[in-house]
C-alpha cells in the first residue's frame, strides 16, 4: 500500500537544505570564505550575509603535510556595533532616491561587506560537488555584488561623478579623502564615538592632608591617607587600550582552529565549530604548496535550513 511503513508525519523534512559545504583551494595563498554566498549559490536560495552563522565543525583533505588557520571576525560588541552602524547609513543612503523615483530594491538586495582588504582584492571562495573520481564542480551565482556607497562628499576633482567605495569589517581605510577605494567599518564607527576618561573619577581636587580628612587618623604611619592614595590612584583607568577598538586601524582577526594534515592521519584534519560572525571565515594555509579541500559543517537550524542569529 502506497505511504505505508513511513516515519510519521512529524517526521517530514520541512527545509531540504545543503550545510556541508565543500571549497576547493589552491595551495600557499590567503583566501577567503562567505559563507551566505557559498549557500546561496548551492541552495538556490538568497541567504543574507549580517547575521552571526555557526559552524559545528571543519574537516581540511591535503595531499601533503601542513597547516591551515581560520579566522574569523572578533566576535565583539564593536564587531556588531559597527556593523549596525554601516548598516543604518547604507539603509538611509538608498533612502535618498525614494522621493525622486520608484526604483525600488533589487529582489536580493543586501548590506554585504568584505572582512578585510584583502578579502576585497581577491573575493570570495565557491562552493563544490563532485561527480564520479572526485572531480570538482563549482557551484556558481549569477551575481553576488557587494554593498557600495556612493559618497555626496566633494573630492575636489572637478569631475560630477561621485566617489564610491566598497566598505570593509577590519582594517583602516584604503585609498585617500579624494579617491577611497574601501573604508574600514570599526574604523570608522571608532572615529565617531566618544571615548572614555583616561582616569575615573577625576580625582585632581582631592588633598590627602585636608584637616577634615585626617581628623580621626590617629595613626603616625598615616594610614587613612594612603587608603585614600589608593583609591585615587589605583584601578581608576579602564583594563583595556582606551584609544583602540579592536579590528580599527590592522586586520587582528579571531583565531578559531589551526588543522594540522600529515601522513599518520590520512591527510585529513578536522577541527570544532565556531561562530562566524558575518558567516566570513579567512583561510590562511602555512608550508602547504597544492590544491587542498576544506569542508565546512554547518550548525542544522531554522534559517533556511541553518541556525543563524540577527547582528
Amino acid at each position: 500500500m502506497a505511504g505505508a511503513n513511513l516515519p510519521a508525519k512529524k517526521y517530514s523534512k520541512t527545509s531540504p537544505t545543503v550545510s556541508r559545504l565543500s571549497f576547493e583551494f589552491d595551495g600557499g595563498s590567503t583566501q577567503f570564505i562567505d559563507i551566505a554566498k557559498a549557500l546561496s549559490a548551492i541552495n538556490r536560495k538568497f541567504y543574507r550575509q549580517g547575521v552571526y552563522y555557526y559552524v559545528n565543525s571543519v574537516e581540511i583533505y591535503n595531499n601533503e603535510t601542513g597547516v591551515v588557520d581560520l579566522h574569523t571576525l572578533p566576535d565583539t560588541w564593536i564587531t556588531k556595533n559597527a556593523w549596525n552602524r554601516g548598516f543604518r547609513l547604507y539603509q538611509k543612503m538608498n533612502s535618498m532616491v525614494d522621493d525622486l523615483s520608484e526604483v525600488g530594491r533589487p529582489a536580493y538586495h543586501d548590506f554585504k561587506i568584505y572582512m578585510n582588504d584583502l578579502h576585497r582584492q581577491t573575493g570570495s571562495a565557491l562552493p563544490n560537488t563532485y561527480t564520479i573520481n572526485g572531480n570538482a564542480q563549482t557551484a556558481a551565482s549569477d551575481e553576488w555584488q557587494y554593498s557600495k556607497f556612493t559618497s555626496a562628499d566633494d573630492d575636489q576633482d572637478a569631475i560630477p561623478n561621485a566617489d564610491e567605495f566598497y566598505v570593509h569589517m577590519l582594517g583602516g581605510h584604503q585609498g585617500s579623502s579624494n579617491n577611497w577605494f574601501s573604508v574600514g567599518l570599526i574604523k570608522s564607527y571608532a572615529e565617531s564615538r566618544n571615548t572614555v576618561q583616561a582616569q575615573a573619577p577625576s580625582h585632581t581636587n582631592i588633598e590627602s592632608d585636608d584637616p577634615l580628612i585626617n581628623i580621626f587618623d590617629m595613626s603616625s604611619e598615616e594610614q587613612m591617607n594612603d587608603i585614600i592614595d589608593n583609591l585615587t590612584t589605583l584601578n581608576d583607568s579602564p583594563p583595556y587600550n582606551r584609544d583602540n577598538y579592536l579590528g580599527e586601524t590592522v586586520s587582528t582577526m579571531q583565531h578559531v582552529a589551526r588543522i594540522g594534515t600529515e601522513v599518520g592521519v590520512g591527510r585529513v584534519g578536522r577541527a570544532s565549530g565556531f561562530c562566524a560572525p558575518m558567516g566570513l571565515i579567512c583561510v590562511d594555509p602555512h608550508g602547504v604548496n597544492t590544491a587542498f579541500r576544506v569542508v565546512v559543517n554547518l550548525a542544522v537550524g531554522t534559517y533556511h535550513g541553518v541556525y543563524a542569529e540577527r547582528a
